[in-house]
């Protein structure tokens, strides 16, 4: 599963309210959400404001997988 759409589940926030507060459309926030697309690396900062995580959360899980 994709990091931000796990982190935005966590949070319990939905991707409409991710692009009202980025100014970018539904449509953008689901293709990151389903990694057809990629969000801009000059993105992420912002991102993780948006959601109130850490840019490092988007990347990477911080869950113990073993």
């Amino acid at each position: 599963m994709n990091r931000i759409h796990q982190v935005l589940n966590e949070k319990g926030m939905k991707q409409i309210q991710l692009a009202e507060a980025l100014g970018v459309t539904k449509s953008s926030v689901s293709q990151w959400c389903s990694n057809t697309v990629q969000p801009p690396l000059s993105k992420l900062n912002k991102i993780a404001e948006a959601i109130g995580c850490d840019v490092t959360d988007l990347i990477v899980s911080k869950k113990n997988t073993i």
